[in-house]
């Protein structure tokens, strides 16, 4: 995908930039966005994202996944290089209901294995109780094969994807304060994994990108169709619409001085 972009960016005739993720899958929108910043600094033009969300989507669809975990192209970082092997991982994955074979896959494919892992759930959201119901779901996972405890898990707004960048960015800082240091004589690393509601993937592209941070995740490969096919679809407008400025200038000082 992003050598099919490339071309876009190689003159200097844009003055903004606007990637719409609302359709697009994790691993077609984190590294088009990616590089769109890149260009956007190189150019001088401003990248935009938009994303649109509805809490009662008209045809519930359900994701059909990879049977294997990668790294995201433009976000591998350097976590499989062996001299990296002692890094303290912290490994950050969204976690998606119907989805634990994927959130194992990843898991076993993080080597070595993480240090800790902290996974982000939903919370406040539009059903109360679906944070609950995704550690009920996750139990074993969680307290077993990953040996967390419920002080691990990071809770972030379902609506607000600044809220899941603002805590993946703490959680992070934090820690390179505390183990990157020369008593430790370690490396503090954070690993994303994408997943579940959209705009909590927006969260940890933002944080990616401004942390640059490696990020793992399983390849949506198909859709399909729970229940019969209906015979009319109605598009309503969405619940929630976020515009966030990425790079470049949000006012020009002739414009900011005209407001007051």
């Amino acid at each position: 995908m992003t050598a099919l972009a490339q071309p876009w960016f190689t003159e200097e005739r844009y003055t903004d930039v606007v990637v719409d993720v609302t359709g697009m899958s994790r691993g077609v929108f984190f590294p088009l966005v990616s590089l769109a910043c890149e260009k956007g600094g190189e150019h001088n033009f401003n990248v935009h994202i938009l994303a649109a969300s509805n809490e009662k989507p008209s045809v519930k669809i359900r994701s059909e996944a990879s049977d294997r975990a990668e790294w995201m192209h433009g976000f591998q970082g350097d976590v499989e290089y062996d001299r990296n092997s002692d890094d303290l991982r912290l490994w950050v994955p969204q976690l998606n209901q119907n989805a634990l074979n994927q959130a194992d896959l990843m898991q076993r494919h993080i080597q070595p294995t993480p240090a800790e892992v902290c996974p982000i759930i939903p919370f406040p959201s539009r059903h109360p109780r679906e944070g609950d119901e995704l550690i009920n779901e996750y139990a074993e996972l969680l307290f077993d094969r990953w040996e967390g405890n419920l002080l691990n898990i990071m809770y972030a707004h379902e609506s607000d994807p600044i809220d899941v960048y603002r805590s993946i960015h703490r959680m992070h800082k934090a820690r390179e304060l505390v183990f990157n240091g020369e008593a430790w004589n370690k490396k503090a690393t954070t690993v994303l994994s994408p997943a579940g509601w959209r705009l909590g993937s927006v969260g940890m592209l933002l944080a990616a990108i401004d942390l640059s941070l490696p990020v793992l995740y399983v390849e949506t490969v198909g859709y399909n169709l729970e229940g019969s096919v209906p015979t009319s679809v109605s598009v309503t407008e969405p619940s929630c619409l976020w515009h966030i400025w990425l790079v470049g200038s949000v006012y020009e000082d002739e414009v900011c001085t005209a407001r007051s």
